[in-house]
């Protein structure tokens, strides 16, 4: 029977399928390795936004330690979100005219829907409609498909 990433719980264990996977040139299942990696990262926060916005950072560190190799933590990113919470910092980075580094990143490695304009997208009931369309505006200009929800 096949290893299944999307029902393991345990990182390390995801890790070393990741790495079997690249040797093996198994791009699918190391693909799917990475994304049950970000999910891992928000399980334990109960506000589905706050989840999401975990999620994204857990992808963009994990960006970081395949471009650096070794683990860089997004510390600017993590202070933003202690400070100003979930959604302010969402809203700021969709009605930033730039795009940050992390959401090029992401997209480049084909996880936009781990950005936090994405997110704002999932839960646009949640953002200010300027926030909403400067997100959706990003995300069509880098060709990431939409959450149909939205």
């Amino acid at each position: 029977m096949p290893i299944n990433p999307n029902v393991m719980t345990d990182p390390s264990d995801i890790r070393t399928l990741l790495e079997n996977a690249e040797k093996l040139g198994r791009d699918d299942v190391a693909d799917a390795c990475r994304r049950r990696l970000y999910e891992l990262a928000g399980i334990n926060v109960a506000d589905p936004i706050e989840q999401r916005l975990w999620q994204a950072v857990a992808a963009y560190e994990e960006t970081l330690l395949e471009k650096n190799g070794r683990n860089t933590k997004a510390s600017y990113t993590r202070r933003k979100i202690a400070s100003k919470g979930a959604v302010q910092t969402l809203t700021d980075w969709a009605l930033d005219t730039k795009v940050t580094p992390g959401f090029e990143a992401l997209v480049q490695s084909g996880a936009g829907q781990f950005t936090g304009e994405y997110v704002v997208l999932e839960f646009a009931e949640s953002f200010p409609k300027a926030a909403v369309d400067a997100a959706r505006k990003k995300l069509v200009a880098y060709g990431v498909a939409l959450p149909f929800k939205e």
